[in-house]
């Protein structure tokens, strides 16, 4: 009797900073379009949507408002916070209460009471001490809970302090998993994600940075199971965290599924009962070696 396997499909949202509504752009029009999402590897700004939509439950409409509607001086005074506990770190209280407010929020959730149809999310973060990929995922948690994975995975390096923890017995420093890979697939086709079709937006400001993505190398791999998305605004994007530049770059993330990027996703979810035959399977055997 032939092996029956269902399609799994997993969504990478890749680290941008200010340019993380093109997530929720992409988000949408995969609700509009019926297209499942079973798991999210979220990676800077793109833990903190992964987050937002996943384990708290936001509806995709919501995800704008609550997720960016912080300005430059908040994504500051927060860094400062961080930084100080005296007269400087309360005086700057006062704007980045937002952020604070919402990073609280992911206290009471987890790893594993998800929403939307997703059934594994994960967080990649990058060691300062070791230069290596620290990555944690349901069913892998690896001590973390969700808000510290999603925290770690969005400090941006020098602006924002490394966070400390032990993890895997050894001490380490946490930041921005960009820093190991903007966009990383790899944590979409390996155990215990092990995702047959992948949907990875990447939002690498240049094609030099862009090269680190580890994207040229799995689009070769992966064929038509890998959909790179690389949304940018058509517009004058404003100010960072801006009204403008906010609505400019979520658009920019639904424009980017066109009408051949719509029939791929289509052509995926057709059958998904049906048998999978080998060029659908994961790439157990064929992963480079990465730390987990």
């Amino acid at each position: 009797m032939k092996h029956v396997q269902a399609k799994e499909v997993a969504i990478v949202l890749g680290s941008g900073g200010f340019r993380g509504p093109a997530h929720v752009g992409v988000l949408e029009r995969l609700k509009e379009l019926g297209v499942p999402v079973h798991s999210m590897i979220g990676c800077s700004v793109g833990s903190i949507v992964s987050a937002y939509y996943a384990a708290v439950g936001l509806p995709v409409e919501d995800l704008l408002e609550s997720a960016f509607g912080i300005k430059l001086m908040g994504v500051f005074s927060h860094a400062v916070t961080l930084r100080s506990e005296g007269k400087m770190g309360r005086f700057f209280a006062r704007w980045s209460y937002p952020i604070h407010h919402q990073l609280d929020r992911l206290e009471q959730y987890d790893f594993r009471r998800l929403h939307h149809g997703v059934r594994r999310i994960g967080f990649l973060m990058h060691d300062l001490v070791r230069r290596e990929r620290i990555f944690a995922v349901t069913g892998l948690e690896r001590g973390f809970s969700l808000s510290e994975a999603v925290r770690a995975s969005s400090r941006v390096p020098f602006l924002f302090p490394p966070m400390r923890k032990e993890v895997d017995g050894l001490e380490r420093r946490l930041v921005d998993g960009g820093l190991s890979s903007p966009t990383p697939v790899v944590h979409a086709v390996s155990a215990p994600v092990s995702a047959t079709h992948i949907i990875a937006v990447d939002l690498t400001p240049s094609r030099k940075r862009a090269k680190h993505s580890e994207l040229v190398r799995w689009q070769k791999l992966l064929g038509d199971r890998l959909l790179v998305l690389r949304p940018r605004p058509r517009t004058s994007e404003g100010r960072p965290g801006g009204q403008r530049f906010v609505e400019a770059w979520y658009e920019a993330g639904r424009r980017t599924i066109g009408q051949a990027e719509e029939d791929r996703l289509l052509g995926w979810i057709e059958g998904t009962t049906g048998q999978t035959s080998r060029a659908e399977q994961p790439l157990r055997g064929e992963l480079a070696p990465a730390a987990m």
